[in-house]
């Protein structure tokens, strides 16, 4: 009799907790109705086999949909040119072979209640040149990325015309993979090379002003949204301050948020600040271990108050008070909580059974 009372009462913790918790409350995005305000933020897991998502990547998906998560991000960065060759285990995005595997994946997620989407890109400058069919790196203007060392050539009008078509045939097959949705890389890559003045010295209608720095990427989210259609969910995780005196400036960063938001054909901003060129510099990113918490917090609200826009973030928010504090404050609409759900895929489902003192911690060890 004890046991059941005691059962009752925790039950009812949990069922209180889970409605007045801000992380576990429904958000609808455009069509889309996630169930909590908790995600996982696009890596690579080194996972894929043949550039595709095998069984073990499927398996590492559905775990976190199977633990409660609302949104898993796939992919750090799935290729959509074969000229951007995979740097890092980079599923292929070009590859039509791509898709029955998709379909397992986002079946799988599904199943288990979890929305899906994958990032896609142009890795730009940064790559190797020795990778795959050893095509020429390009980029916006010839700098070399310090990570990566290769001599990049500079794109021309017929190399963005075909990775324009590039992007938008991969667009089609992450839709008919089934996934929700899609979010296009701009942070280090090569879309936002070209808004960067410190990657972008290009003297043609693709360089010198904002208009025309920002010019490929507006052909290229039109040309995707043209061929996926309006029910399917399009974000961008960018950069909007590269903190870098040469580079892409904070008043330029939120304009073009501003300016991505008002083509009313992008759903979500998932936000960046910092450069990722280096070791040094990523660690700005993606935090590690002893670095202060949700370092660019305030930042994102601030985009949020500018853009009136559903704002997604994650950079060590790596504990439940912090991300609550994120969602409750309102300087984010979603959280990513991305290692700590390697540390524990089942984050969510602990804090709705009122067990928040049971999730595995992350430490963010580099």
């Amino acid at each position: 009799m004890a046991a059941a009372k005691k059962g009752a009462k925790k039950s009812k913790v949990a069922t209180t907790a889970q409605s007045s918790d801000p992380l576990l409350q429904p958000y609808k995005l455009k069509h889309l109705t996630l169930r909590n305000r908790i995600m996982s933020t696009a890596h690579e897991p080194a996972y894929s086999e043949d550039g595709f998502p095998k069984e073990r990547y499927r398996l590492y998906h559905a775990e976190k949909a199977k633990g409660g998560i609302a949104l898993t991000m796939t992919a750090g960065s799935a290729v959509v040119s074969a000229d951007s060759p995979a740097a890092f285990g980079n599923l292929h995005a070009y590859d039509d072979g791509i898709v029955p595997w998709l379909k397992e994946l986002s079946s799988s997620v599904h199943e288990h209640g979890g929305a899906i989407m994958m990032q896609i890109t142009h890795l730009g400058r940064r790559t190797n040149w020795n990778k795959a069919d050893w095509f020429p790196v390009l980029a916006p203007s010839p700098f070399r990325e310090p990570a990566h060392r290769a001599f990049p050539k500079t794109a021309e009008d017929w190399d963005l015309d075909r990775i324009i078509v590039d992007y938008a045939d991969a667009a089609e097959r992450m839709k008919e993979g089934g996934l929700d949705g899609i979010e296009l890389e701009c942070y280090g890559h090569f879309m936002d090379q070209f808004w960067s003045p410190g990657t972008n010295t290009r003297d043609d209608e693709y360089g010198g002003s904002l208009d025309n720095r920002l010019r490929f990427s507006l052909r290229v989210i039109d040309a995707i949204r043209k061929r996926v259609g309006e029910k399917f969910i399009v974000g961008l995780r960018m950069v909007a301050d590269e903190d870098w005196d040469k580079g892409l400036s904070r008043d330029e960063g939120v304009e073009i948020a501003r300016r991505l938001v008002a083509t009313r054909q992008v759903d979500f901003l998932i936000l960046i600040r910092g450069r990722i060129e280096s070791d040094f510099l990523l660690k700005t990113v993606i935090p590690i271990q002893g670095m202060p918490a949700g370092p660019h917090l305030d930042f994102c609200q601030e985009v949020r108050e500018a853009t009136k826009f559903p704002i997604l973030h994650a950079a060590r928010i790596n504990d439940v008070a912090t991300a609550r504090h994120a969602v409750a404050e309102g300087k984010l609409d979603i959280v990513g909580m991305t290692r700590d759900h390697i540390a524990d895929p089942h984050i969510v489902n602990k804090l709705a059974a009122g067990q928040e003192e049971d999730i595995r911690p992350c430490v963010g060890a580099p």
